[in-house]
């Protein structure tokens, strides 16, 4: 079994409620779970479907199915077919081999046959051969699962090249010099400090162009956020809005601003020069804030704000040119994008979404049409507004602390990417930190 198999949990469900048995069948099985054992890792055993069933549910990390068409000795084999719909219920992928003899193989059903992936005829070829073809499914599957760049870091792990670059610790091995250093070496792992690389390493690409594994993962959640395009970040949506901002709004120019803003805005407007316009929230006595109500995004509305605003004197163009809203609330409380879009749509050609605690939204049909990246981006034609939206991976979605990402539709007034890299690379370090980027992809 490879030292990359081991890191990564390489493992297989057998379910089958005769491997303990002195018959044939039961030597067969006992023979491919060994096999697989010495090559590829762990195997876990099901005797019946209720069984295999709360593996399936609750163990991520199976990779590989093998059933016994005639587990629990089901005639009708609805035990069978339970575990194959909860497998692809949960995985459309995963490689499922049925355990079955040719006689039974003729009797299986189109609906299993769709579900699975191969047949193993346990007496009519030898374990070798027949383990060989298991790990070599589980090693397609691996190579097809993993995200891009973390695929392309956990290949990279079993080069074992020396560090001849930044960061300083080379691999670790700094650290093993003293007591403290040994003890924090151990506390955090190998695999932590050995991935800890510098641009310098060409293969992986760069978070600073975009290119190579790196690109390859964010054009990865571009597609499963909804956006054209998105942009890994590796120090909090506070600077993901301070790149939106710097990006889309200078000095002297009008952005229109939720008054529930992180500081990040207003961190952004004072360093851009821009000139916030604020748009006031509703607040109950509780004390939870609630949304800008409509009445106040409309294009009128929007003008008397402006013509109110102190701060935009003579000389200043009165059109905004940005606008950013809080979604959802600090209290919790999400806006009807569609109808944000329609109502401020009408005074601004680019609409920013801090969504920073709300990333989860487009995986729960709950939250229909209130997020920004909302339907299908292949649809979103070029008369809308840009939108763009900053999202705290590390939040509430499984990233670590700073990750962050920027998602982006191209409407009207698009900035085109190579503009929006520069206000990107302004903010962001050339030695980011590869764990944070794994975790986000």
């Amino acid at each position: 079994m490879s030292t990359l198999s081991r890191r990564l949990g390489m493992k297989g469900l057998l379910v089958h409620d005769d491997k303990g048995s002195a018959a044939a069948a039961g030597r067969a099985v006992r023979g491919i779970a060994l096999e697989l054992e010495q090559r590829a890792g762990e195997v876990l055993v099901a005797r019946w479907g209720d069984d295999a069933r709360a593996v399936i549910q609750s163990d991520p990390t199976i990779q590989c199915l093998l059933l016994n068409w005639d587990v629990d000795g089901d005639e009708d084999h609805g035990q069978a077919m339970g575990v194959l719909d909860a497998v692809r219920e949960r995985n459309a992928t995963v490689p499922i081999f049925l355990l079955a003899d040719r006689s039974s193989a003729s009797q299986v059903p189109v609906q299993a046959m769709q579900k699975a992936d191969d047949f193993i005829w346990l007496l009519e070829d030898t374990t070798v051969f027949i383990g060989g073809r298991i790990v070599a499914a589980m090693q397609r599957y691996r190579e097809a699962v993993l995200p891009p760049m973390f695929g392309a870091l956990a290949r990279f792990s079993q080069v074992y090249e020396y560090s001849w670059h930044t960061p300083g610790h080379t691999g670790g091995t700094a650290f093993l010099k003293s007591g403290p250093g040994r003890a924090f070496f151990d506390f955090f792992g190998e695999n932590l400090f050995r991935s800890d690389l510098s641009i310098s390493v060409g293969s992986m690409g760069s978070l600073l162009d975009h290119s190579g594994p790196i690109g390859a993962g964010e054009a990865y959640a571009a597609r499963v956020f909804g956006a054209h395009r998105t942009y890994y970040v590796t120090n909090g949506s506070s600077t993901s809005n301070r790149v939106i901002l710097m990006a889309s709004v200078t000095r002297g120019q009008i952005a229109l601003c939720d008054r529930n803003c992180h500081k990040s805005v207003e961190h952004a407007m004072t360093l851009s020069g821009a000139i916030p316009t604020y748009l006031v929230p509703l607040r109950n006595h509780f004390g939870l804030i609630g949304p800008i109500p409509p009445e106040r995004l409309t294009p009128a509305a929007i003008r008397r704000s402006v013509a109110d605003n102190a701060l935009v004197v003579e000389g200043i163009d009165p059109a905004p040119v940005h606008a950013i809203i809080t979604n959802s609330t600090y209290d919790g409380l999400c806006y009807n994008v569609s109808r944000v879009e329609e109502l401020l749509g009408g005074s601004v050609d680019r609409l920013h979404f801090d969504e920073a605690w709300y990333g989860y939204a487009r995986f729960n049909p709950l939250y229909r049409e209130r997020y920004a990246m909302h339907g299908d981006p292949a649809q979103y034609v070029g008369d809308r507004p840009s939108v763009f939206a900053t999202q705290s991976t590390h939040k509430l979605l499984a990233a670590l602390s700073q990750a962050s990402m920027i998602h982006v539709r191209d409407g009207r007034r698009p900035i085109e990417h190579s503009r929006f890299n520069e206000a990107f690379m302004m903010h962001a370090s050339t030695s980011p930190n590869y764990a944070i980027i794994a975790s986000n992809d």
